[in-house]
């Protein structure tokens, strides 16, 4: 007979530290902790249900080493990280946003030169809003938002990439995100100016 206190305490298969009941994630060859589990799946945005303990183990160096200096303060959806305390952004790049699975890239705050919503087909961006809100057809064909860096280099958040109703949740949803990733990204910039 088992004793209470004499059953085997479950540790993560990653990092050893000890397993609760609500506090573990399953993945193809056992359980880890809810801190290697950020990690593998990229800041919560991939399941690891399929994963193998090899592809975990080495998800959860890389990240290890790739995020130890960006302190997760905020966040918009899985499109965007933000790091107040270190000044950084990290576009996650998941694969629901990138069509392909890819490194999350982190950006310093003072290398942005602009930020901004595009959209096609054109028009004003009050313009849009205004059909949006009074929920008028038409179709809007992309929906992203447009980083640059003062390099030269573009890098987007595509929130759209088929064709739309502008009636539609979906695109009433997608613009408020990429608004609201754009205002973020403006806000934290104009912190750094007045510092």
């Amino acid at each position: 007979m088992i004793r209470k206190g004499e059953l085997e305490m479950k540790t993560c298969d990653i990092c050893d530290a000890p397993l609760g009941m609500f506090k573990k994630f399953r993945y193809a060859e056992g359980y880890i902790c809810k801190a290697c589990y950020e990690k593998a799946s990229n800041h919560f945005t991939e399941t690891i249900a399929k994963k193998s303990y090899g592809e975990i183990r080495k998800l959860c160096e890389r990240q290890g080493g790739l995020t130890e200096d960006f302190e997760i303060t905020g966040r918009i959806g899985n499109y965007i990280l933000f790091d107040e305390k270190n000044r950084k952004i990290c576009l996650l790049n998941n694969r629901i946003n990138q069509k392909q699975v890819s490194e999350p890239e982190f950006y310093p705050l003072d290398k942005i030169s602009e930020c901004r919503i595009d959209y096609r087909p054109f028009m004003p961006l009050g313009e849009l809003e205004d059909k949006i809100k009074s929920k008028e057809a038409g179709t809007i064909h992309s929906l992203k938002v447009l980083i640059k860096l003062e390099d030269g280099q573009e890098k987007q958040i595509p929130l759209i990439s088929n064709p739309v109703r502008i009636k539609s949740f979906a695109m009433k949803q997608s613009f408020s995100f990429a608004k609201r990733i754009a205002e973020e990204i403006e806000r934290l910039k104009g912190e750094s100016v007045q510092a």
